[in-house]
């Protein structure tokens, strides 16, 4: 059994006192990772589970959690929460996103990642989201969701409904239903509704 033994946006604001921010272009979601047949067994259960993957000696995740799950036959191994929450640490050229959620899958052959159920993450600038599921594509080091999703970025809090982002989630694209708000130091709040294009995005 190769694969156990290889276990072991931030949108725009109009806003005189805030900077533009960038806007990502949309690239697509990866694909979802297969699904183990309704009562299938997994061919491994591992507790205290945490494994590093890398490619060409550079990281590109790390993970911790309670119990994995191995599925041989389907490639995947689903990391669920029993007293604390799974712990994922992506990284990229662009920075690393730590996240934490109540369950994730990992794809074993396209080294995909996608976390589901109360899923946060924070990145090593302090940009962070909230979210209830959240995909991380391998191949271009990028973050994905349809849910309704919680943006936040210094005193931007935006929301909206899907999500595309660097890792980092310095560049980030809000899908539809884009609302953001401005807090001022100790000054009360500015709210201000962001623009849309006819598909639904920021400008």
């Amino acid at each position: 059994m190769r694969m156990i033994r290889h276990i072991l946006l931030v949108c725009v604001v109009s806003v005189s006192t805030i900077t533009t921010l960038l806007l990502a272009p949309a690239t697509g979601a990866p694909p979802p990772s297969p699904v183990p047949q309704r009562g299938s067994a997994p061919d491994a259960k591992i507790s205290g589970f945490h494994l590093v993957e890398t490619k060409d000696g550079t990281k590109l995740w790390e993970i911790w959690g309670d119990l994995a799950e191995v599925f041989e036959k389907e490639g995947i191994a689903r990391v669920t929460k029993i007293s604390n929450q799974v712990t994922v640490t992506l990284y990229s050229d662009q920075g690393k996103l730590t996240s934490r959620s109540d369950k994730a899958t990992l794809n074993m052959q396209t080294k995909d990642v996608r976390l589901e159920g109360n899923v946060s993450a924070t990145s090593e600038l302090g940009s962070s989201l909230q979210t209830e599921s959240l995909a991380w594509s391998a191949e271009d080091r990028r973050l994905f969701t349809r849910s309704p999703v919680t943006l936040t970025k210094g005193g931007l809090v935006s929301r909206g409904v899907g999500m595309e982002a660097e890792t980092s989630l310095e560049r980030a694209r809000l899908l539809s239903r884009v609302q953001s708000r401005i807090i001022l130091d100790n000054a009360g709040l500015v709210t201000q509704e962001v623009p849309r294009d006819r598909k639904g995005g920021t400008r």
